[in-house]
C-alpha cells in the first residue's frame, strides 16, 4: 500500500542535506585556504585583545602580537635535489651509484641549511660522517649538519618597502660570496650606511646566485655562481636592518648572447652586429631577453629583496647604429618607447610581489640632449612613469672635459652631481624619487680623498635628491667610510688600538 510521505520530514531531510552540503564545502575551504584562516583568526583575535586593553586595561598575562608582523610560513624542502631526502628538519643524502664529489654535494645542499659557504657545510659533513677526503663512496648515505627548519617564514615583502633616504655601497657577486661583507654590518651600521646593493646579474651574464627560472637553469647561467646561500644573505641583511638592492645588467650580457646567439643584435648583412667589440650586446627589442630578465627579477623579488635595480637597460652605444637589424617582437617603435615597454612590462610584475624597482641612466641623459636620449633609449620623463627610483650615474669623471665649460669635470664634483640630480628631478616630477650614484674612485681625479666624497654627498643633499648611492668596481671604500667617520663624529681608534 502506497503512503505519500511526510511533507514535515521531507522539509527537514533537505535541510539536513543542505546544511551537511554546506559543512562540507566550508570544511574543504577551511583546509584548502588553513593558511588566510588562520591569519584571519589571528588578526580578529589581536585585534579583540587590542581593543579590551584599550577600553578597560589591566594588567596582562598574555602577549599581545601586532597582527600587521604575521608572515605566512613555506616548506624549506618543497624541492629537494634528487638524491636528498627529509624527515622534519633533518636532511639526509645517498650517494647514486658512482662516487660522487663532496664538494658538489654540499653546493645543493648549502641552501637548504644555515650555512653560508659550501665550503664551510662541505668540512661540516666530512666531519659529522667521518669521511676522509672528498670522494663520497656510492650508495653512501650522509647526514646533513645545520639543516633549516622544516617550516620558514616566507621571505616575500607582504607590504611594499618604504621609500627611504638610502645610503650605500655596491658589491660584487664575488664580494658578496665571501663572509667579509656580512662581518662588516655592524661597521656600516655605525657609520649611516643602510643600504647594500649586490650584484645578481652583471654585465658578463653568470648569474651569482642558485636560480630556479627554468631557462636559467635549461642555459645553465648560474653554473659559476658565487654566492652560495643568497636566501641567507638576502635574511641577514633585513635581519639587520639594511635596505636590499639586487642589481642586475639587463641587455648588456656576455654569457646569454653566448649560449644562445639567436638573443644578439644582428646585423643587416647576417650573423651578429660588431661581433668584434668588447660590448656584447642582447637585443633590447627580443620577447625572449626581455622576459629571461623579467622571469629572474620576479624570483628575486620572491626572495624577499626590498628592491630591484635595472643597470644597462639601455640599447648599446657603440658601433654602427645603421647596420643594426633588430627583432622588434613587439611591433617596430622608436629606442626609447622600446625601452619604456619594456620597463612597464618589469615593473607590473616586480610591483605586484611588493618589491621597488631602480633603473640606472647614463649621467649624461639628465641634460637632456637629443642625441644621447636616441642612442640609449633613455628619456627620463617616460621611464619616471614605470619605477620607483631613478639612480643617474653622476660620476663627475665620466662627463667630457669642457663639459658645460669646466675643463676637468672630474675635479668639480660639486657642480656635476647637484646639477645632474635637480635635472633630474624636474624631468622626473614628482612621483619617482631620484638617489644618484656617486664616484668611490679616483680616476680622473686631481685630490681623490675623504672631502671630495664629502662633497658629493653636500652636492646631494643639497639638491634634493633622497639618498645616495657609492660606486667602486674593486668595493674598497676605506676612503668613503674615512668620510663618514668625519660626517658621523666617530672616533677613530688610536694607533695600536683595537678597533
Amino acid at each position: 500500500m502506497y503512503r505519500e510521505r511526510d511533507p514535515v520530514m521531507n522539509k527537514n531531510l533537505n535541510y539536513i542535506i543542505v546544511a551537511f552540503l554546506g559543512a562540507c564545502t566550508v570544511a574543504a575551504g577551511i583546509i584548502t585556504h588553513f593558511d588566510t584562516v588562520l591569519y584571519l583568526h589571528d588578526c580578529i583575535l589581536s585585534m579583540y585583545i587590542e581593543t579590551a586593553e584599550t577600553l578597560v586595561p589591566s594588567s596582562p598575562t598574555y602577549t599581545v602580537v601586532d597582527h600587521r608582523d604575521y608572515r605566512p610560513q613555506v616548506r624549506t624542502y618543497r624541492d629537494l635535489p634528487r638524491g636528498f631526502i627529509h624527515n622534519g628538519s633533518i636532511l639526509m643524502y645517498r650517494a647514486g651509484r658512482e662516487d660522487e664529489d663532496l664538494g658538489d654535494i654540499a653546493s645543493e645542499a648549502v641552501r637548504y641549511t644555515d650555512y653560508y659557504r659550501a665550503s664551510s657545510l662541505a668540512s661540516s659533513i666530512r666531519e659529522y660522517n667521518g669521511l676522509r677526503g672528498t670522494d663520497v663512496p656510492a650508495g653512501t648515505a650522509l647526514v646533513i649538519p645545520g639543516s633549516a627548519p622544516a617550516l620558514r617564514s616566507d621571505p616575500r615583502n607582504q607590504v611594499m618597502p618604504p621609500l627611504i633616504t638610502a645610503r650605500g655601497l655596491y658589491f660584487t657577486g664575488t664580494s658578496v660570496g665571501g663572509n667579509k661583507i656580512l662581518g662588516n654590518l655592524d661597521r656600516f651600521r655605525e657609520l649611516g650606511i643602510n643600504t647594500i646593493v649586490f650584484d645578481a646579474k652583471d654585465i658578463g651574464g653568470d648569474l651569482s646566485y642558485y636560480s630556479r627560472v627554468p631557462e636559467v637553469q635549461r642555459l645553465g647561467t648560474h653554473d659559476k655562481r658565487t654566492i652560495d646561500n643568497i636566501e641567507k644573505f638576502i635574511r641577514t641583511l633585513k635581519e639587520n636592518g639594511f635596505y636590499t638592492v639586487a642589481r642586475m645588467a639587463v641587455f648588456h650580457d656576455h654569457l646569454l648572447r653566448k649560449k644562445d646567439p639567436s638573443l644578439a643584435i644582428r646585423s643587416r648583412g647576417g650573423g651578429p652586429w660588431n661581433p668584434d667589440a668588447k660590448e656584447k650586446w642582447c637585443d633590447p627589442t627580443n620577447r625572449k631577453v626581455q622576459d629571461y630578465n623579467i622571469a629572474m627579477a620576479a624570483e628575486l623579488a620572491e626572495m624577499g629583496v626590498d628592491e630591484i635595480q635595472f643597470d644597462y637597460i639601455r640599447f648599446p652605444t657603440k658601433g654602427n647604429p645603421k647596420d643594426a637589424d633588430f627583432k622588434y617582437d613587439f611591433g617596430k617603435m622608436s629606442r626609447e618607447a622600446v625601452i619604456t615597454h619594456f620597463l612597464k612590462r618589469a615593473h607590473e610584475a616586480i610591483a605586484a610581489r611588493k618589491t621597488r624597482l631602480s633603473i640606472d641612466i647614463f649621467g649624461v641623459v639628465a641634460w637632456g640632449k637629443g642625441v644621447d636620449i636616441e642612442s640609449t633609449g633613455q628619456r627620463i620623463d617616460l621611464l619616471a612613469k614605470h619605477c620607483d627610483i631613478i639612480s643617474p650615474m653622476l660620476y663627475p669623471s665620466h662627463f667630457n672635459d669642457d663639459f658645460d665649460g669646466y675643463a676637468r669635470p672630474g675635479d668639480n664634483p660639486y657642480y656635476f652631481i647637484s646639477s645632474g640630480c635637480q635635472k633630474v628631478i624636474q624631468l622626473a616630477g614628482k612621483n619617482t624619487v631620484v638617489r644618484p650614484w656617486l664616484q668611490a674612485f679616483r680616476w680622473r681625479v686631481s685630490n681623490y680623498n675623504s672631502q671630495y666624497i664629502k662633497t658629493q654627498i653636500k652636492a646631494t643633499n643639497d639638491s634634493g635628491a633622497k639618498g645616495y648611492l657609492f660606486w667602486n668596481a674593486a668595493n674598497d671604500y676605506e676612503t668613503v667610510l674615512r668620510a663618514l667617520e668625519d660626517l658621523n663624529g666617530v672616533k677613530k681608534p688610536k694607533e695600536g688600538q683595537d678597533e
